[in-house]
């Protein structure tokens, strides 16, 4: 590692508290071999005092700014609002630590260009985003079976995310600073689609004759996408087309937003993917794809919690649901293993600020899509014609 030297364990700090930041402080505690905890930071009360309770060893901090005068941080795990991402990752970076960054790094498209930027400007840290789906096991071999070329060439995706109905009113206070339901829950959908579809990865593309996937139509420059400067990159979206509807949370009108949306994404490698995304599931946490190829279709369904058969009258079904802290638990733990991985052996990660710019700008773009009841064009630069 060239940018900070560090001990045999990559030293962390855990900026944020809350669910998310909780769940990172255990995995890396318990299921982190390679790297330990060294501080958290959280002005919130309620997080002191769950640290106080858990974890008194661990240094605690009410001002996140405090650990970047820290001599023994190596890297930092943001997981505090999201309005709060993107100075902080520019803080860390002028420290020298690398980051894993919570999605999205900001609401706002433009105010997450200058820190793609900043990232790229120093190719001797790691800034990894949380996009966990590609930490999925499942969907792990969902991608490695799509590059073998044995189901041919991929032509639809179909996500859905639906998230539990929440009646109790957190949702629609937590929805106001979210950006929409496509930046805050379809850009999971959308980077994993990018991902399983070869989107932006001419390398994946290549990697097998057999794969049937096109690389994303090549920047003037000649440059490739990690090279290419911000303001051109390559085209990989054609056209974009959301629409949605307000089922339980009325509250949503006020935000221009809804609880219930369907997105199509045209790509220029020759793909489509469509998008289900509900934020009042009534059968718990649903996350599910579907890839149809020309020879084969590849399925990844929600798993269930509950593996016993129940029988009556009512007939033969399996009862129980993950919650998405449950689903993706074991995604979580590889996620972060892989960015430990990444920084005490100078590995590239495998979701970059580059992924998550692109696929915000893509969230973005649907969002506008709904609000104005059109389909959304994109130009030769890759930018929608808002």
């Amino acid at each position: 590692m060239s940018a900070k030297s560090v001990a045999q364990k990559l030293r962390l700090a855990v900026l944020g508290c809350g669910r998310m930041g909780q769940r990172h402080v255990y995995n890396i505690q318990h299921l982190t071999p390679r790297a330990e905890v060294i501080a958290i930071a959280d002005p919130s009360p309620t997080s002191a005092q769950w640290a106080r309770a858990n974890w008194p060893e661990i240094s605690y901090h009410t001002d996140p700014y405090e650990i970047f005068k820290l001599e023994n941080i190596d890297a930092v795990v943001i997981s505090t609002s999201t309005d709060t991402h993107g100075p902080l990752t520019l803080k860390a970076l002028e420290a020298n630590m690398h980051v894993l960054l919570e999605k999205p790094i900001d609401i706002d498209v433009e105010k997450s260009r200058p820190i793609v930027k900043a990232a790229e400007s120093k190719p001797g840290l790691k800034v990894a985003i949380g996009f966990v789906r590609r930490y999925d096991a499942a969907l792990n071999q969902l991608h490695d079976l799509i590059l073998s070329g044995t189901p041919g060439k991929p032509m639809i995706l179909k996500s859905t995310t639906c998230d539990a109905y929440d009646p109790s009113g957190y949702f629609v206070s937590y929805a106001k600073a979210s950006g929409g339901i496509f930046m805050d829950c379809g850009i999971h959908d959308i980077d994993m689609a990018r991902w399983l579809l070869g989107i932006g990865q001419p390398q994946a593309a290549l990697r097998s004759d057999r794969s049937g996937l096109e690389p994303s139509a090549p920047d003037a420059s000649g440059l490739s996408e990690s090279q290419a400067p911000l303001s051109s990159a390559s085209a990989q979206v054609k056209r974009v087309y959301a629409t949605g509807m307000i089922a339980r949370h009325p509250e949503l009108k006020e935000q221009d937003d809804c609880d219930q949306a369907l997105g199509v994404v045209e790509f220029t490698n020759g793909t489509s993917c469509t998008l289900h995304l509900s934020r009042s599931g009534m059968n718990g946490y649903e996350s599910s794809v579907d890839v149809y190829c020309m020879e084969q279709k590849l399925s990844v369904e929600t798993p269930v919690t509950n593996h016993v058969k129940i029988a009556d009258g009512l007939g033969r079904r399996s009862e129980g649901s993950p919650k998405y802290i449950e689903r993706m638990g074991e995604a979580f733990i590889r996620e972060m293993n892989s960015f430990v991985e990444c920084c005490l052996d100078d590995k590239p990660v495998a979701t970059s600020p580059r992924d998550a710019l692109e696929a915000a700008i893509i969230a973005k773009a649907l969002t506008q899509s709904y609000r104005l009841g059109r389909a959304i064009d994109f130009d030769l630069e890759g930018n929608p014609l808002l």
